[in-house]
């Protein structure tokens, strides 16, 4: 019998960077998934990343499943793909209830609704709940409307009932079902939700208030992970790993008990005031060989106007600790923040090769829906202006979503490869620039070929565009 029930994780329309070909699976439907067959619901799940399936393929695979309900996740810069998707099934399935989950429907609900018609219902915030309530309703028979967390149609209106509810003990949402998906070689985990930082760049889909699973509960995913998948890798997807040590030493305490300490690769994000040399030394002896620090910028003026709430010195003091350690170290910059000038670029740069991390990332700011960056964007505050393009360009990397009255887009385009060109001969590291290029080949291309491609220079669409009047304009380069 089929599952009335498929969750999809819709693939690139052209892929060109690593996300778009992972070598792991989508934790948010796997969360989901999981939750549904806890509580008796058949689900079915398509990743069409890690499956490496074409949209046509996608499209196909779902339309012969003829589920009665659809659920699709986006973030904002594949939320045109998954409408694509939704539209092609709704028209060959016109039965199928087609739910939209993830960042971007939950921070525009709204908007989301009035530009993407084929999207019936979008499930807001965390989306075990409220879609398994919304799924259990719809096989009822019955109207989903009234659900908390749900956002549909009503007339020429939109109804809105709020976030979805959230427990606050995580280990009531189960684990993610793996067994749905195809083997990978990694698989994510998270040991808690929520960040209590307020950097003006995140949109915090978790919220500011810290919920963790049970060190027991984490313990017993990692062992099922390794034993049913084989995994010998696992990385945190935890917002901020370290924000409690006493956290971090329990659950690193749990995995020594188990008897898994170094049986599994771990890696996490960690937040430069939140790490200390006991408790890296703690972690790389369970396993974490690995960790990363977002920097965002060395520029002392632009640290502070951020509200992450560091300092240079704070920074290069975190990489020494993971030096001593014995932990690799990822070090992430944003080109684009508000006042932002050649000069702070350069002083990020420069704060880079001061750190020598064992990789690098320059990514471009991007508006997120639900930031701060949004609201001063979509303004045009601080000096920024948002270019007409669509959501497809709301990507940190290869994306085209904003420029600086002082910085044209195309100048934050050639720091950000000056950036990494000089991080990497600075620091005399000539192999691992060229395995870098090689790996990015594909989004290199991209880039350079927006670099000599004509600037946009239309500032009309992009005002109908902010307005939301319409579906977002792709304007031909």
């Amino acid at each position: 019998m089929a599952a009335p029930v498929l969750l999809v994780n819709p693939p690139a329309e052209v892929p060109r960077e690593c996300y778009d070909t992972p070598d792991y699976p989508h934790i948010g439907i796997a969360y989901v998934a999981g939750y549904l067959q806890t509580h008796g619901v058949p689900v079915r799940v398509i990743d069409g990343k890690l499956a490496r399936k074409t949209v046509s393929q996608t499209i196909a695979e779902i339309v012969q499943a003829n589920p009665r309900i659809l659920g699709l996740t986006a973030m904002t810069h594949m939320i045109v793909t998954a409408h694509r998707i939704a539209a092609a099934v709704k028209a060959k399935c016109p039965n199928t209830v087609i739910v939209l989950g993830g960042f971007h429907g939950s921070f525009l609900p709204e908007r989301t609704l009035r530009e993407f018609p084929s999207f019936d219902y979008v499930v807001v915030g965390e989306g075990e709940i409220a879609f398994l309530r919304l799924a259990n309703t719809v096989l009822a028979g019955h109207d989903p409307t009234a659900i908390p967390g749900v956002a549909s149609r009503d007339g020429d209106g939109i109804r809105l009932n709020g976030r979805g509810e959230v427990p606050d003990n995580l280990d009531d949402l189960g684990i993610p079902a793996w067994d749905l998906f195809p083997p990978a070689e990694m698989y994510p985990i998270m040991s808690q939700r929520g960040c209590p930082f307020r950097c003006s760049f995140c949109s915090r889909p978790y919220g500011r208030k810290l919920r963790h699973r049970s060190p027991a509960h984490v313990v017993a995913e990692i062992r099922r992970n390794l034993e049913q998948f084989g995994c010998r890798r696992m990385d945190f997807y935890d917002e901020t790993f370290t924000v409690r040590k006493d956290y971090v030493t329990e659950l690193c305490d749990e995995i020594v008990s188990a008897e898994l300490a170094g049986a599994v690769r771990f890696w996490a994000y960690v937040h430069a005031n939140t790490i200390d040399l006991p408790t890296a030394r703690k972690m790389r002896t369970v396993g974490f060989d690995e960790v990363g620090m977002g920097v965002e910028s060395g520029n002392r003026e632009i640290m502070r106007r951020m509200k992450k709430g560091v300092t240079p010195e704070d920074v290069l003091r975190a990489a020494r600790v993971f030096k001593q350690a014995g932990m690799r170290f990822g070090a992430y910059f944003i080109i684009g923040h508000p006042h932002e000038t050649r000069q702070t670029i350069k002083d990020s740069i420069n704060l880079a090769v001061r750190l020598n991390p064992d990789s690098v990332a320059f990514g471009l700011m991007t508006p997120y829906p639900g930031s701060e960056i949004w609201e001063l964007a979509t303004r045009g505050k601080d000096g920024y202006k948002m270019i007409p393009t669509g959501w497809e360009d709301f990507n940190k990397q290869i994306g085209k979503a904003l420029e600086l009255e002082n910085l044209p887009r195309k100048t934050m385009e050639r720091m950000q490869l000056q950036a990494y060109l000089t991080v990497y001969l600075r620091t005399h590291r000539f192999r691992e620039m060229f395995q870098a290029v090689w790996i990015n080949r594909q989004r290199i291309l991209f880039i350079l070929k927006k670099l000599l491609s004509p600037t946009i220079t239309d500032r009309a669409a992009s005002s109908s565009w902010l307005e939301g009047s319409a579906r977002p304009q792709v304007l031909a380069p």
